[in-house]
């Protein structure tokens, strides 16, 4: 009986490695999306500071 409840906790059990791994994996996409984001914006930034100058 112990061996079928370790096996059903095991399927519906949520690993926290496994969670943390993919909480690290988004949060370092996100910070990469933001920084290309504030990069691009400091490019359009300079090119209508120096055309419309």
């Amino acid at each position: 009986m112990d061996a079928i409840e370790a096996n059903r906790q095991g399927d519906i059990g949520v690993a926290t490695d496994e969670e943390l791994s993919n909480m690290i994996k988004f949060q370092n996409a996100y910070n990469a999306s933001s920084r290309f984001i504030n990069v691009i914006d400091e490019c359009i930034e300079h090119i209508i500071t120096t055309l419309g100058a």
